[in-house]
């Protein structure tokens, strides 16, 4: 697979992706696709403003990354055929339709830790930044690696999702085990690491069927996470100024954007910001604005754009600011969406409900052609009347930057070959 993804053209050393998951699905109409002329049961309770793109809308709840979407390619016309929270959630994760609650097929995180591995020495490929589940579980599955095994599962940095503060005892929590114990020194370390590939070996020759898989790989690539302090360093946000950390926003998601992109910096791969693992920040059933509702009749989380625009529209203007002041643009992608949209009427209780009919979703750096407006929606926002995009296509845009061959294949538990992608091509509008 990584012989065949040399052929494709497409990038494949030092590039990374950060995926920021608005789970529960974001709405189209308080994001980036306003309808300030539709009536006002499709418009909505919010107006629009104008961005740095001429004649191009979008909601006042965004008023920082308006003023940076000439550096981002906007699509308002992504669009599947589910309305489910699962199914949709794995389809844009994986590429494929979720059909029981549990995830059957990687996760492009996954994929990436398969065939590209890590940038550098010393850090994992995969790494997720996500909010603690408090409910949906099977929803989180769809981050995961599936039938590829606990290798190439992420490695995980959680935070309270009821308490907007960054929690920063949770990062030194989950990165203790990032180096050696303090009284094993280099040399005890290479002893052991020779004595597991004399252990290794031996196993392998003993067994006349060939079956035992050596696990010397993954062996030498946590010894190198532990020994190099590449990885401790990537997630140490105190090296960063308090001016940054502040563009970023202190509270848990801004803070976990700031962390991606040291992440990708230093050398990882794949990073996943999980905003909602089990969907209560952007499943707006209830209520589109603050009146203190609880969501779907329990204490979530959720509370409408007023508490969740302003952290998403400070995080994303930043990402999108620090990755081209920083020279990033060519190296890394950001890709922001969720699952679907939201219904084009709002409903009776003044929230909208979901719509895999039509979605708007961001994507920058990565040397796309930024600074463009793809697809158009129907004037109340129901379905793409311009250059529908589907999701796999999303996904092979994301893999042809990193050099993963969507016409390559991995095989599943049974020996079964499955294709990285069952159908899609790169986005022709953006490369």
């Amino acid at each position: 697979m990584r012989a065949r993804s040399g052929a494709s053209g497409a990038a494949q050393d030092d590039t990374a992706v950060i995926q920021v998951w608005l789970g529960g699905g974001p709405s189209q109409f308080e994001t980036f696709d306003p309808k300030p002329d539709a009536p006002v049961e499709f418009r909505g309770p919010y107006g629009a403003i104008q961005t740095c793109h001429p004649g191009i809308l979008a909601c006042e709840t965004m008023p920082k990354t308006a003023q940076v979407l000439d550096k981002a390619a906007l699509i308002r016309s992504v669009a599947h055929t589910t309305n489910g929270h699962f199914v949709g959630a794995h389809w844009n994760s994986t590429g494929y339709i979720g059909t029981n609650n549990a995830s059957s097929h990687p996760s492009s995180g996954s994929l990436t830790s398969l065939f590209k591995g890590a940038n550098r020495p010393g850090l994992p490929a995969y790494v997720l930044l996500s909010e603690e589940q408090t409910r949906n579980p099977e929803i989180g599955t769809i981050t995961g690696s599936a039938y590829l095994g606990a290798q190439h599962s992420p490695f995980t940095i959680l935070q309270s999702s009821f308490d907007w503060n960054f929690q920063p005892a949770a990062i030194a929590a989950a990165t203790g085990n990032l180096k050696l114990a303090d009284d094993v020194t280099i040399d005890r370390v290479d002893d052991r690491r020779a004595l597991l590939s004399r252990l290794d070996q031996f196993q392998r020759a003993t067994d006349a069927s060939r079956k035992v898989f050596g696990g010397d790989q993954f062996t030498d690539h946590a010894l190198d996470i532990v020994t190099s302090g590449a990885a401790r360093n990537a997630f140490d946000l105190s090296q960063e100024s308090d001016a940054t950390r502040d563009l970023y926003g202190r509270n848990r998601w801004g803070q976990f954007a700031l962390l991606s992109r040291r992440l990708v910096e230093a050398g990882v791969s794949f990073v996943t910001i999980n905003t909602a693992p089990d969907s209560l920040s952007w499943d707006w059933h209830r209520n589109i604005v603050n009146d203190d509702r609880p969501a779907d009749g329990s204490d979530g989380p959720s509370r409408g754009m007023q508490i969740t625009g302003p952290p998403l529209d400070q995080m994303v203007s930043a990402l999108i600011t620090d990755i081209y002041d920083r020279g990033l643009d060519k190296k890394v992608m950001v890709v922001v969406w969720g699952e679907f949209g939201r219904t084009p009427r709002v409903n009776k209780t003044g929230g909208r409900d979901h719509w895999g009919n039509l979605m708007s979703i961001l994507m920058f750096g990565g040397g796309l052609q930024v600074g463009q407006v793809i697809g158009e929606s129907t004037p109340n926002g129901e379905i793409p009347s311009k250059r529908p995009v589907h999701p796999t296509e999303v996904l092979a845009t994301m893999y042809r930057h990193l050099g993963l061959n969507p016409d390559g294949h991995t095989v599943n538990r049974a020996g079964r070959p499955i294709p990285v992608l069952p159908e899609g091509r790169p986005i022709p509008e953006l490369i």
